[in-house]
């Protein structure tokens, strides 16, 4: 095959998977747009039964109820967990100055409203700043300490700290929950890949693939490395903003 003729055959293959990708993110996009109406109803209605015909049930009625409640609380994060991870590959990066370490704050006070009962020890490195699109960027931090939150008990132990390395910015997010087996590390960045059992954590299956292609479209690289039950850290790069100063 000629230098022509394989320029030719890439092309279509590109053009191939670029449908394809096409494709598959309008049916992601559509399956969850046209799911959270009835979800919604489920939401409400449940929620006015718990209200108005509490005092009709028993324990174990109200108990059943609540469990309704909370699934689909579930599955309404997983919807928009997927409409975000369809729309990555959607829209143009806005790159930008971007403050990782103010967003990694704020994703964390996010957080502790969710659950205030849980105690969080938290220590964020300040000035860290990447070259990015801010709003990817939210999404990738939010990620990996979401998953920090999920994996860990009513302490929550969350370190995020980082430096500049030439023109790249390295970031490790690193907590003291449950960990995994190395094994199986090249499975946590895959849809719906999970190495722990539902009741273990809240992760909904989607979100460090969300972190990964976050981390892909602007070049970098997301690792991760654990042992079981002493923690894990999530490791990125990102092109570092060129004002910071490198340590």
């Amino acid at each position: 095959m000629d230098d022509q003729a394989l320029r030719q055959a890439l092309a279509e293959r590109e053009a191939t998977v670029r449908a394809l990708v096409r494709q598959r993110d309008v049916f992601a996009q559509g399956v969850s747009h046209d799911l959270r109406a009835p979800l919604r109803a489920i939401q409400n209605f449940s929620g006015l039964l718990q209200r108005h015909s509490s005092d009709a049930l028993d324990e174990v009625g109200l108990g059943y109820l609540q469990r309704v409640r909370e699934a689909a609380g579930r599955m309404g994060a997983l919807l928009e967990s997927l409409l975000d991870y369809s729309r990555l590959d959607s829209r143009p990066l806005d790159l930008a100055s971007v403050d990782v370490s103010l967003l990694a704050e704020l994703a964390l006070a996010g957080l502790k409203d969710t659950a205030p009962e849980r105690m969080l020890r938290a220590t964020v490195a300040p000035g860290l700043l990447a070259f990015g699109d801010e709003r990817q960027l939210r999404m990738l931090v939010t990620q990996l300490l979401r998953n920090a939150w999920a994996f860990s008990g009513n302490e929550v132990v969350v370190d995020v700290s980082g430096q500049r390395d030439g023109d790249q910015l390295r970031v490790a997010v690193s907590d003291q929950g449950l960990g995994f087996d190395m094994r199986y590390a090249e499975k946590l960045f895959e849809p719906f890949q999970r190495l722990h059992a539902e009741e273990q954590g809240a992760g909904n299956g989607i979100g460090l693939a969300i972190a990964q292609r976050v981390v892909q479209r602007h070049g970098g690289r997301l690792w991760a490395e654990s042992n079981p039950g002493t923690g894990s850290t999530f490791t990125f790069e990102l092109p570092a903003d060129a004002g910071m100063t490198p340590n």
